[in-house]
């Protein structure tokens, strides 16, 4: 945070500015999120699995714009003092949600990991509402345990210290552990999730390849089958000539009917299994086709994640260096604050990154864009 002589330096046009640009940000974190809320709650095809999470990801991210900006706007341009058990009370809010905001991430990432890798599985699971649960509590809970304990601790270690900051900011060292569970670990994790989604599905797509055969899956297939395996009438022009030198053990009659049956057998027989070649063909061809729009839509999932990481990395890596680099320095420079700054952008970003972009969410936004055009319809 900014310290007491820091905000001075700013003129009163500046601080109305800034002010305006903060709530600004603000309002548009609340809005993005709350929208994501809303179309949970109206649509409910959306109430399966992955979007549980995306909804718990959109309730800490709108709590950023409800709780920790508004209270930070007043302290760091307008020099308010928050006192003991406000600036307490807004530190462990603020990092919890800003902590169960990466974790959301983590859990998100590991579910599309899931469901890409064992999609068999993952659809059994859909319906196990308790587990959702308990892994949407467990993040607030480990969110908590990362700074919370350290924060009410920690702030018996100021004394003349003002500033409305962490007491553990004065040992670097703890900065780091905290940063390590914060940042490192779910960074890592993340990034092993997209490393190993894109290797898996490479490698399914380059032994679907091998494994696919050019003229069962080529679109002219069942033509060929059709025009090859054709079950012609049968004719009597078409049974085998009888040989002269046969030794005549039946008589003329019993000989032609002998060979037509024979005949006529084996042409069934050719057809049935013409016929069973063909629906071979076909629901091997359907079967490559459905496996094909699987692995389309596995490695959607990768490339969205891949733009996660990047995007979380970009939000979260200049805090987290220097807070670790700056933590014994007073007042700190305008990039330390930049980069505070990114930290709570990441959370208007988020919904731009996963539910804003997904046709289901966009149905949803679309049906309440309708239901509140009919109500002003309705009321004028």
């Amino acid at each position: 945070m900014l310290d007491t002589n820091y905000t001075n330096n700013f003129s009163p046009g500046t601080c109305i500015t800034l002010a305006f640009l903060m709530t600004l940000v603000a309002f548009a974190i609340m809005l993005g999120n709350a929208v994501v809320i809303l179309a949970f709650v109206v649509d409910k095809k959306l109430r399966h699995r992955s979007n549980y999470f995306l909804l718990n990801l959109a309730i800490s991210d709108f709590f950023v714009g409800v709780i920790s900006i508004p209270l930070y706007i007043p302290y760091t341009l307008y020099n308010w003092d928050l006192g003991d058990k406000l600036c307490t009370f807004w530190l462990i809010i603020d990092y919890l949600l800003c902590t169960a905001s990466v974790y959301n991430i983590v859990l998100i990432s590991y579910d599309r990991y899931q469901l890409v890798l064992n999609a068999v599985s993952y659809r059994a699971k859909q319906t196990e509402i308790l587990k959702i649960v308990a892994l949407m509590v467990a993040v607030w809970v480990l969110a908590f345990l990362v700074h919370g304990p350290i924060i009410l601790v920690s702030q018996s270690w100021k004394k003349d210290w003002k500033e409305c900051e962490p007491g553990f900011f004065l040992v670097w060292y703890i900065i780091a552990i905290t940063s390590f569970f914060e940042f490192l670990v779910p960074v890592i994790s993340v990034a092993y999730f997209n490393m190993y989604m894109y290797w898996s599905l490479w490698k399914r797509g380059s032994l679907g390849r091998r494994q696919s055969h050019p003229g069962l899956n080529s679109p002219d297939s069942s033509n060929d089958c059709g025009h090859s395996f054709k079950c012609r009438p049968f004719s009597r022009t078409s049974l085998p000539e009888l040989k002269e030198t046969e030794v005549p053990l039946r008589s003329e009659k019993q000989r032609r009917k002998s060979s037509f049956l024979h005949s006529f057998r084996t042409q069934v027989n050719t057809c049935t299994i013409a016929s069973k070649m063909c629906s071979l063909s076909h629901s091997h061809s359907v079967t490559h086709q459905r496996e094909h729009l699987e692995l389309l839509r596995a490695k959607k999932l990768a490339k969205s994640l891949a733009i996660l990481v990047g995007v979380f990395a970009i939000c979260w890596t200049p805090y987290s260096v220097s807070a670790i680099v700056l933590s014994d320095k007073h007042p700190k420079p305008y990039w330390y604050e930049i980069a505070f700054w990114l930290q709570w952008l990441n959370s208007f970003v988020n919904p731009f990154l996963y539910p804003l972009c997904h046709k289901r969410f966009q149905k949803a936004f679309l049906k309440i864009f309708c239901m509140k055009k009919k109500t002003i319809l309705s009321q004028s």
